[in-house]
């Protein structure tokens, strides 16, 4: 009898370790995000040379250099933007995202994932089941 109360008790914490890890922390978030490589092909043509960054600071603001996007309702990358503002983690549709409010402008919301325990950011072009993504992960440099 005892070695079931442990061994569902074990279970139990268990489950609640792998919960507790799958919501991002503002911690988390932290930091400089790139544009990965594999991204760059959603760019157009006269986008290839430009390094898309986000820095997501510990008191809520963020600054932006050549973010590109699907402003207007377009489903391709049509424009970039650099600017500053705030950020903020939300809940939408059952998705932890991540809030972008810049000053002046327009705000946007990118997909949090965690990836095999590295926190990515994600802003789906079109349809997400077409897998076609703007994905940015953290900078491991200065």
């Amino acid at each position: 009898m005892i070695s079931k109360t442990f061994f569902w008790l074990v279970c139990a914490v268990l489950a609640l370790g792998l919960v507790g890890c799958s919501e991002p922390k503002t911690t988390d978030m932290v930091g400089t995000w790139d544009l990965t490589a594999s991204s760059a092909r959603y760019l157009p043509p006269n986008m290839a040379g430009i390094s898309p960054r986000l820095v997501l600071s510990a008191d809520g603001h963020v600054t932006a250099t050549n973010l590109p996007g699907s402003f207007h309702g377009s489903l391709d990358v049509v424009e970039r933007f650099s600017g500053k503002g705030s950020w903020s983690i939300i809940t939408k549709d059952g998705r932890q995202q991540l809030q972008l409010n810049f000053d002046g402008a327009y705000g946007t919301q990118f997909d949090i994932a965690n990836d095999g325990g590295a926190w990515k950011l994600r802003d789906f072009l079109g349809d997400p089941d077409e897998h076609r993504r703007l994905e940015y992960v953290k900078a491991t440099g200065p």
